[in-house]
């Protein structure tokens, strides 16, 4: 590989990390979004059983029963849950704010585009690079495997040969 190609590689490679960690900056933001969306469908789900568990029951004229008595719970989980799912929502407001506008430049998708064709032909030339390191690899075991077995016939020869 010359100098000249090397050094494309080499700034191609750069370009990439460059965009790859925006797109991380990306997926953190989203990854946390997805997190805050999925503690505040806990903390409905949650609500709703505290809900069925400790709400007074309802009574019917027309039933005979009385409906029993729950004891109320210490706490007040309604205020509780209702706490959690409020600030809940206002963290999922605030990230979805934080998150990247969709209004990206001409010049910005251009570059994107060049970098996503950099980063192409990097990857193919990183693929050539391997195969034909992989080819050398081999050539190089079986250079070490051949001297190996020169070396197990050249002492066993010097072995026959004392022993004579």
């Amino acid at each position: 590989m010359d100098r000249n190609t090397f050094r494309k590689l080499k700034e191609a490679i750069k370009n990439k990390l460059v965009l790859s960690l925006h797109e991380k900056l990306m997926a953190d933001r989203l990854t946390q979004l997805q997190d805050a969306v999925n503690a505040q469908a806990e903390n409905i789900c949650n609500s709703i059983g505290v809900l069925q568990a400790y709400a007074p029951p309802s009574s019917f004229p027309d039933f005979e029963k009385s409906p029993r008595k729950i004891e109320q719970p210490k706490e007040d989980y309604c205020q509780t849950f209702a706490n959690l799912i409020a600030n809940t929502a206002k963290e999922i407001d605030v990230l979805i704010d934080f998150l990247p506008n969709e209004d990206i430049s001409q010049d910005t998708q251009e570059d994107f585009k060049r970098f996503d064709k950099e980063n192409k032909d990097a990857a193919l030339k990183l693929e050539k690079v391997v195969v034909a390191g992989e080819v050398l690899l081999e050539q190089i075991r079986k250079a070490l495997r051949d001297i190996a077995q020169s070396q197990l016939e050249i002492q066993k020869l010097s072995n026959i040969n004392g022993n004579i």
